[in-house]
């Protein structure tokens, strides 16, 4: 009677297949993908929304920076290139002001002003290196439009802490930089507000006639219609605080 058993040879052969065949399996090529490099920078997303109903704001200035730069505080005087923008909404003397300085890592400059309107927003990207996070901060203007020489901001805004993916949010005050008078007149006010007065609409003039000769928290609007013989403003100008949203989202 023929055996069904597997004889010796056919046992050698068999695990000689086997070994073979798992020989073959390690002739593979090693997976030579290096890792991806570990990042060396971190990315800001910077939106405003304008919350008033009558006040424009100038092209929004962003700036990334430490310690030694002061964009404005309460109690000091303006810079130069903050007069231009409070006064007119020019916003490359403090690009330019920026870039000549140590202190500011990244800068940005919105293309176009900020139309009255809770939905209307803005949103600039700032980067900067890794190694510049724990001093960072951030500063940031814009021109209220109808207006003498009034704006809104943040100076100094710490982003040392900010993780990824996450989100801080800031309401923006009004203020004065306290470099011409607050008329509201036709002469002085380069808003829209004035388009068909027929008045100058001066922007930035390098003289100073306020009264309070450094930045503080604007009075507000008076207006024609509130009584100020020299308006050529109405209520529709008119602000509350805040007069602006700020949100900072960490990207990377």
């Amino acid at each position: 009677m023929r055996s069904t058993y597997p004889t010796r040879a056919g046992l050698t052969a068999l695990a000689a297949a086997l070994m073979l065949a798992a020989c073959s399996g390690g002739d593979s090529a090693p997976d030579t993908t290096p890792p991806p490099p570990a990042p060396t920078t971190a990315s800001y997303e910077i939106t405003v929304v304008n919350l008033t109903a009558g006040q424009p704001l100038s092209p929004l200035v962003a700036l990334a920076h430490n310690d030694g730069f002061s964009l404005f505080k309460v109690g000091d005087g303006a810079s130069v290139a903050l007069e231009h923008l409070a006064e007119g909404g020019e916003s490359a003397p403090l690009a330019a002001l920026a870039k000549d300085s140590q202190s500011v890592y990244a800068s940005a400059v919105a293309t176009a002003g900020l139309p009255p309107g809770a939905g209307n927003k803005a949103v600039l990207t700032l980067t900067v290196p890794l190694a510049a996070l724990p001093t960072l901060r951030l500063s940031l203007a814009s021109m209220l439009g109808n207006s003498n020489d009034g704006f809104t901001g943040v100076s100094a805004q710490s982003l040392a802490t900010l993780a990824i993916g996450a989100t801080v949010d800031t309401r923006l005050l009004g203020y004065d930089a306290g470099t011409e008078r607050n008329t509201e007149s036709a002469d002085s006010v380069p808003g829209p507000a004035t388009a068909n007065s027929g008045g100058k609409r001066e922007a930035f003039n390098a003289a100073r006639d306020d009264a309070v000769n450094h930045v503080h928290l604007h009075p507000g609007i008076v207006s024609k219609d509130d009584g100020l013989p020299t308006s050529a403003l109405t209520q529709a100008q008119r602000w509350d605080n805040p007069v602006a949203l700020l949100s900072v989202k960490r990207t990377q």
